[in-house]
């Protein structure tokens, strides 16, 4: 997508690339306890949400788009691989489902006046990798985006391989006019501005890979060899991923200035206004005996 739509200038596409990259660092677990981790489903919702889109657009838009295309695809998944919970942590204040999995009605709680409409069904869930099941002792909300597609192989490797094709098709195919445009914008971009983002996209592996020493210790006895050197290898991702904010600071900085400042007033007065209505519309909609809400 980046370089189709970007390819003029490289280093957009390389940005939707680590982008794209980012939301999945919330499986690691060196962000929360693997005991924890089960129970608090963070996967699919502390780095997919609309903040973290927020939170990287004043970094680059390109890199903000990157991390929006991940998240709607994994919106298209089911049940067993949860989906996306797109306004995280905000999904978190309705904490039960007014319906069970089979549809049949929960005992209200008084104390509770805003539910979500229904549970996940356990059914499927439990097929989902065993850090992703939730337990079944309490209410789950079914509050994630669930679509139709089933991450498996098929899937992946569809996403992955179809992008290597349209990729090779932009570069080699030439156009109308016989030349090969897109390849020699390739060939004449400066090194350097490669550099800067393979950079980037090396720190970001190297978290991954730390990562998966936690995650995957269980599994694969290697993993379990390399798990005493998973801290050192985090404080590189992340002293490398640091050292790559510092050399396109300047560009974050004109990005940055150039989103916030015309409209910094109105969203502070947004921030403000909108948790007002919402609590304002929660009151008159289960006030004076009404039934709870739903959303």
């Amino acid at each position: 997508m980046g370089f189709v739509f970007f390819g003029h200038q490289p280093e957009f596409a390389l940005l939707v690339a680590l982008g794209a990259l980012l939301p999945d660092l919330d499986r690691e677990y060196w962000f929360i306890p693997a005991k924890k981790y089960a129970p608090e489903q963070r996967h699919r919702a502390l780095f997919h949400n609309v903040l973290v889109i927020a939170l990287t657009y004043p970094v680059s838009p390109f890199l903000s788009l990157g991390t929006f295309l991940h998240i709607l695809q994994d919106s298209f998944t089911t049940v067993k691989d949860r989906g996306v919970e797109w306004f995280y942590p905000f999904t978190r204040l309705a904490k039960r489902g007014m319906f069970n999995a089979d549809g049949d009605p929960q005992p209200l709680d008084k104390k509770e006046r805003v539910y979500f409409y229904q549970e996940d069904p356990p059914g499927l869930v439990k097929f989902a990798d065993s850090d992703l099941q939730e337990n079944f002792d309490r209410p789950i909300p079914w509050r994630r985006v669930y679509g139709f597609a089933l991450n498996s192989h098929l899937l992946d490797h569809g996403f992955l391989f179809g992008s290597i094709a349209v990729l090779l098709v932009w570069v080699f195919i030439p156009l109308t006019n016989f030349s090969f445009t897109n390849l020699a914008t390739l060939i004449q971009t400066p090194e350097s501005v490669y550099e800067i983002w393979i950079y980037g996209m090396v720190a970001v592996g190297i978290l991954f890979f730390a990562g998966e020493i936690d995650r995957r210790d269980r599994q694969r006895p290697i993993f379990e060899k390399l798990k005493p050197a998973k801290i050192p290898i985090f404080g590189a991702g992340l002293a490398l991923f640091a050292g790559w904010i510092y050399l396109i600071r300047n560009s974050i900085g004109t990005n940055a200035s150039s989103i916030v400042a015309p409209v910094i007033y109105q969203v502070i007065v947004l921030v403000l206004v909108i948790p007002l209505i919402a609590v304002l519309l929660i009151r008159k909609q289960t006030s004076g005996g009404k039934n709870p809400a739903t959303i």
